[in-house]
């Protein structure tokens, strides 16, 4: 369980890296958050670690209120959430075994847990057969099964994936999804999916969120994301994906423009700058949410 309620994080730099984010996310449910690099994904994955802390708002995940959490609950609290990270991050000197059992070891699991742990998680990973060999000995896609396996190795309420099919092939991406759906189902845990590419979500997804500068700016289900984009920068990132039926010689769609700098935002829309849909109105403050469903808002006027 996520819950983030108006949560503003400014770094000293003069950076405003979240601007007003809420969004929920319920026990056993399957999240994408989307969005390009500067719009807030790894403060959220920081945030929600309690590796920094917000300048206002309120964070709780898995019954932990981050906004006053005590340093001693911070192990507790990482126990109770996985983190797969798009690098793998595993240790090369060690094998598969000795990684997972290192993460154990980490929050206090006993010789005994470990060794009870480790055959089971490699199983729900397609990886009993891996145990002794190290990193460099596996595939791209193996080391990002053992990266999940480590996320799971603690049997955390909530996993956070950062980008975790980036940098492999479309076969291996496609088996990695669905891998991390088996497992939400099997295991019961909440999954969000972080990635900057709209073609990865699956239907397997119970809601898409969109994030642009900071902000979110349009969340609704699958269906409502890819058959009824509203806000122009999802509507962009629906054009700029690559269609199987397309001309290969044809150049993808690319929108125009910068994302604009953290560290001066403007009043009005973040996007008006790079808007083929400008009006006059954009110019004005930035757009409050507009329900559209019970399941889609979007920030746009």
């Amino acid at each position: 369980m996520i819950r983030l309620n108006d949560v503003v994080k400014e770094y000293e730099s003069g950076t405003t890296a979240l601007k007003g984010i809420s969004l929920r996310i319920e026990d056993g449910e399957f999240v994408f958050l989307v969005g390009p690099s500067g719009s807030g994904k790894s403060t959220i994955i920081k945030l929600l670690t309690g590796e920094i802390v917000p300048t206002s708002g309120q964070i709780a995940v898995n019954g932990f209120s981050l906004t006053n959490i005590a340093e001693r609950q911070i192990p507790l609290l990482r126990r109770s959430v996985g983190v797969i990270f798009q690098d793998f991050r595993l240790i090369e000197k060690k094998t598969v075994y000795e990684n997972l059992g290192f993460a154990m070891r980490a929050v206090g699991s006993s010789p005994r847990e470990i060794k009870k742990r480790i055959p089971y998680v490699l199983e729900l990973v397609g990886l009993e057969e891996k145990t002794d060999r190290y990193p460099n000995e596996l595939s791209g896609g193996e080391q990002q099964r053992v990266a999940i396996a480590r996320a799971l190795i603690n049997n955390p309420s909530t996993i956070i994936a950062d980008e975790p099919t980036t940098a492999l092939d479309v076969t291996i991406q496609a088996q990695i999804l669905e891998l991390l759906r088996d497992l939400q189902k099997r295991e019961g845990c909440s999954i969000m999916l972080i990635t900057h590419d709209l073609g990865v979500i699956a239907e397997m997804a119970d809601e898409v969120v969109v994030m642009y500068a900071g902000r979110i700016i349009e969340k609704g289900t699958v269906q409502e994301i890819f058959h009824n984009p509203l806000h122009p920068y999802t509507i962009g990132l629906q054009k700029s994906k690559p269609l199987v039926t397309s001309d290969s010689n044809e150049p993808l769609y690319s929108i125009p423009g910068q994302v604009p700098n953290p560290i001066n935002l403007p009043d009005h829309c973040y996007f008006r700058n790079r808007c083929e849909r400008c009006i006059d109105k954009c110019k004005g403050k930035y757009p409050e949410f507009i329900k559209v469903s019970d399941t889609h808002y979007v920030s746009c006027y």
